[in-house]
């Protein structure tokens, strides 16, 4: 996966994290919606991992993974290259190869995912609907849906999400999103698991 196609999995993925606007017509589903997500803003220590399926527009699969210290603590893995990214610092280790500090952040690559960008980015999304209830991966989760038309990391994200959201802890357990960004189409799937042993520290 080149760094362009990680940006296009990454910018997809954020886009369908985004809370939901206030709309006339869906204002009881944002209100559940954000009640359970209200343990993850608040969260000062997560630490979770993600795996990130995207399929192209020809059918293309790519797979990549994160590793996060929430809020400000990243390790992305593909096929061709690994990222760690703490604070302002960056690492990237191409396939085959050794770890290299970057001479300048690469942080705003994961700017969507902090939960102050999360906050401030609320306006953009419409439609939001409840689903019903669904278990995913073993959890009892509250099944949400909406349609969002955001820009993340510099780029437009647009399309619907289906979101499943753990009923225990508000945290998502998996998001769906059929969406473009980057002028390329895509389908995107996030499975989320959570580790409080997952510890993500700069290379030696």
């Amino acid at each position: 996966m080149s760094i362009r196609s990680l940006l296009l999995s990454l910018a997809l993925a954020c886009g369908s994290l985004v809370a939901p606007a206030v709309h006339a017509d869906d204002l009881a589903a944002r209100a559940e919606l954000m009640g359970l997500w209200a343990k993850m803003f608040d969260a000062h220590d997560l630490a979770f991992s993600a795996k990130i399926t995207t399929t192209d527009k020809k059918g293309r699969v790519t797979v990549s993974e994160m590793r996060t210290n929430w809020p400000n603590k990243f390790h992305m893995k593909s096929q061709e290259s690994e990222f760690i990214i703490i604070g302002d610092g960056t690492w990237m280790k191409p396939e085959g190869g050794n770890w290299m500090k970057f001479p300048m952040s690469m942080s705003k690559m994961i700017d969507a995912y902090k939960p102050e960008m999360m906050k401030a980015s609320m306006d953009g999304t419409r439609n939001v609907r409840m689903l019903g209830d669904e278990s995913v991966n073993g959890r009892d989760c509250k099944v949400f849906a909406y349609d969002f038309d955001v820009k993340m990391m510099g780029f437009r994200s647009q399309g619907t999400s289906t979101i499943y959201l753990d009923k225990s802890t508000g945290y998502p357990a998996r998001v769906e999103t059929d969406g473009e960004a980057m002028g390329q189409r895509s389908k995107t799937v996030v499975d989320y698991s959570y580790d409080p042993d997952i510890r993500i520290v700069a290379p030696n």
